[in-house]
């Protein structure tokens, strides 16, 4: 398809959607005259349009099981059931807690859920209760665990688990408490420094999807959620594509020439029904970078929001990010960038294509990054010494003797225990599941409190029963600042560091 005949059919398709329903198919007849394929052509996206609903929101599918799922929900007196949700408040299913549904997408009821055995929660996705035994449907959940599961990416939202219970698949992911990126356009025209941090996250995201094997298909703003940090990162690959060597029994689940997908986010070969790749993906982030820029949809009539004021560095990048915009919204696949790895490229690059640029005035240096290494030396270090100072807290134990001696050192032991163990969680945590680090060390920071206190309290006592039998009083004592000194000084110090001081300090 041309880039001329594409704008035939979209002028035409505009121009139909803005009249009344009953007026398109006679206006249509009308505007195409006797070219029969651009009228056939525009009849197939009105159709899609009219049975999926509003062109810029609704997800769109020609199978008979996503066109129900994709129809809305009856009206229903309470929040659980307008999503139709199977669980409420408080049900067990399996080894996961309902704490509320909060959702309803393409492929079914979403709910946020505690995983009891991992005391965590989770983002619980299951299929409605009429479609449960759908086995197409059914296969495209398994289907969408198995392509998340193969990207191992901080721009993608982890996927832990696949389970069936009671004949329900549940997809339980990472749970995400911040808005969608839909939510942040919305509010008008990003500030383009935002703009290139999130645009370089997806498409970190796109590049380890694509090497992964993995077409996403249907990315667009409400399927980029915007953390408390501000980290992007894509969710849902319920349609999405596992293509290439790595798949080679992937099912085909929709029929040949259905398009499935957003359309105001699909390129025009994913419009068409036709064959799509890595580059159909690549298509749709172009459009969501326009859209951040420019506050609106490029295809959108509607006057655009005002621009916030840029410095100079600001237009000459603003600029830069709305020709790499354009070029990935080529309407044919090979016009456009190739790859999400050249997308990761040209955006790393842009920030030496600013200060490079004629009158642009030199960027400050940016400041350094927080480095988490001094935090977790400390933990690492902290949670040895509990180990070690129970070698004196044995000797100790023999000096005082006795009843007093033997609880002296258990109280010791179990105190130390505690707190060298659950600071070698967060150890570990850090550098091995670092986007977890805020939730684990919330969860444990008054256990660590806890038995850094009981610690000081042990040592201190054990310090008053030895007396001036030996000089292991002065050796407790003095382990008993130096944990004090580091639970009140020290730990702070390194969590500030690393950029840790707004969550909770453990």
């Amino acid at each position: 398809m041309t880039p001329q005949r594409w704008s035939q059919i979209k002028k035409v398709f505009n121009g139909a959607v803005e009249r009344p329903a009953e007026e398109r198919a006679a206006w249509l007849r009308a505007e195409c005259g006797t070219d029969l394929a651009l009228l056939e052509e525009a009849e197939k996206l009105l159709r899609s349009h009219d049975t999926l609903g509003p062109f810029l929101d609704r997800p769109a599918g020609v199978d008979p099981e996503d066109l129900a799922l994709a129809e809305p929900p009856e009206p229903a007196s309470d929040g659980d059931a307008a999503v139709g949700a199977l669980w409420h408040a408080g049900a067990r299913v399996g080894e996961f807690e309902i704490i509320r549904p909060i959702g309803r997408g393409g492929m079914g009821v979403v709910y946020l859920a505690t995983d009891r055995r991992l005391h965590r929660n989770v983002a619980l996705k299951s299929l409605p209760v009429t479609l449960a035994g759908n086995t197409q449907l059914r296969e495209r959940l398994k289907r969408e665990a198995r392509a998340a599961a193969t990207i191992t990416d901080p721009a993608v939202a982890t996927v832990y688990s696949l389970e069936e219970v009671e004949g329900h698949l549940l997809l339980a992911s990472e749970f995400l408490d911040g808005p969608t990126l839909r939510a942040v356009i919305d509010e008008g025209p990003m500030d383009v420094a935002t703009v290139h941090a999130i645009a370089l996250q997806v498409a970190r995201g796109l590049r380890a999807a694509h090497e992964a094997g993995v077409v996403h298909r249907d990315l667009k703003p409400e399927n980029i959620v915007i953390t408390p940090g501000g980290a992007a990162k894509i969710v849902d690959f319920g349609i999405a594509w596992l293509e290439g060597p790595g798949h080679p029994h992937q099912a085909k689940l929709t029929r040949a020439g259905a398009m499935i997908g957003t359309p105001a986010y699909m390129a025009p070969e994913q419009l068409m029904g036709q064959t799509v790749d890595a580059r159909t993906d690549i298509f749709a982030f172009g459009v969501i970078v326009a859209e951040m820029l420019s506050g609106r949809h490029p295809l959108s009539v509607a006057d655009a929001a005002p621009a916030r004021e840029r410095t100079p560095e600001g237009d000459v990048l603003a600029g830069l990010l709305q020709r790499l915009a354009d070029h990935c919204r080529q309407t044919s696949p090979a016009k456009r960038v190739r790859t999400a790895r050249e997308l990761v490229a040209r955006l790393d690059g842009m920030a030496g294509a600013v200060d490079a640029a004629p009158g642009a005035p030199r960027a400050a240096k940016p400041a350094p990054r927080p480095t988490r290494f001094w935090w977790e030396f400390h933990q690492g270090a902290a949670a040895v010494s509990y180990v070690v100072m129970l070698v004196p807290a044995w000797l100790a134990r023999a000096t005082i003797g006795g009843v007093e001696g033997r609880s002296f050192f258990i109280a010791t032991t179990c105190a130390a225990v505690m707190a060298s163990m659950l600071r070698l969680h967060l150890w570990f945590t850090s550098r091995q599941h670092p986007t977890e680090l805020p939730w684990a060390r919330r969860r444990s920071a008054a256990w660590i409190r806890l038995a850094d206190i009981l610690v000081v309290m042990s040592l201190v006592i054990g310090a008053a029963l030895v007396a001036a039998q030996s000089v292991l009083d002065v050796v407790l004592l003095v382990l008993a600042v130096g944990v004090a000194v580091s639970s009140i000084v020290i730990e702070p110090a390194t969590a500030r560091a690393a950029g840790l001081e707004n969550t909770s300090a453990s």
